[in-house]
């Protein structure tokens, strides 16, 4: 109890009768001008403040929808608005529904292709192995593959390998 002063408020007090670290660190913090029964109060205000901020937001919201509202009235009077959704709908059904399923059928395709014919060649072609009677030369699998009897033929010519194969 020799921790307790009297500058110590009195729920710091309560806590400090233990005399563990923790009731000293809170001694120290309510000397430092914080209260454990303010923190309430700041919570308060800063639910105050959220409630305030969505209140605003819920203004802000129906404004908005209120004008979209007005602007959907102009642009299909009441008199017009079932013929002209009729209308929309039908260019919507016989052109636009077709035309976006095709593009989704063409990426779909092309995605596949892809996947199956280009990255296989090229990860193919990045493959390395080592060059048949080059004394442990490395060369893309791909390229040999793509044509041995043209590689046999520069082995046997004496030729050097390509460098721009290599890479």
């Amino acid at each position: 109890m020799a921790d307790c002063s009297p500058a110590t408020p009195a729920p710091a007090r309560k806590l400090l009768a233990g005399g563990s670290g923790t009731a000293r660190k809170v001694a120290s913090a309510a000397a430092l001008g914080f209260d454990l029964d303010d923190a309430g109060h700041f919570f308060s205000g800063l639910w105050q403040l959220i409630k305030a901020k969505a209140t605003e937001l819920a203004a802000y919201t129906a404004t908005l929808l209120a004008a979209l509202a007005r602007k959907a009235d102009e642009l299909l009077p009441p008199e017009t608005r079932s013929e002209t959704l009729r209308r929309w709908l039908h260019v919507a059904v016989t052109v636009l529904i077709p035309a976006v399923l095709g593009a989704l059928a063409l990426y779909c395709l092309a995605r596949c292709c892809w996947r199956c014919c280009c990255s296989a060649r090229a990860a193919r072609r990045r493959t390395m192995m080592v060059a048949p009677g080059r004394g442990g030369a490395r060369m893309p699998r791909g390229v040999f593959e793509d044509n041995p009897r043209l590689y046999f033929r520069d082995l046997r010519a004496g030729k050097p390998l390509d460098q721009s194969i290599l890479y």
